[in-house]
């Protein structure tokens, strides 16, 4: 995979709805709220069905009702159109999930 140059990642991220880019850990992240914890845990694991799908997975990080997806692509060292991709059904699947009023 091919790696993603500044300038197509802040284009990417333009595209995107919150997410930012963290130059240092070389990844795309997005922290989001749900009502409770288990919003949280029922929107990990719709996320897990679609990175599976996908063979491309995010690290996650759940804290109690907030919910962090960290998107790099590991094996090729930063972040790679991939990344945006499950980064876009994430925000799909976030928007499937949070009530709105």
């Amino acid at each position: 995979m091919t790696l993603l140059d500044e300038q197509q990642i802040t284009e990417g991220l333009e595209r995107l709805d919150g997410w930012e880019w963290d130059r240092e850990r070389a990844e795309i992240r997005k922290t989001v709220e749900l009502p409770d914890f288990m919003g949280g845990v029922h929107l990990v694991t719709a996320v897990a069905y679609a990175a599976e799908e996908a063979d491309h997975h995010p690290d996650i990080d759940i804290r109690y009702t907030k919910v962090t997806f960290h998107q790099t692509t590991h094996v090729a060292g930063g972040v790679t159109l991939a990344d945006f991709e499950l980064a876009a059904r994430i925000d799909e699947l976030i928007d499937a999930a949070i009530p709105r009023e």
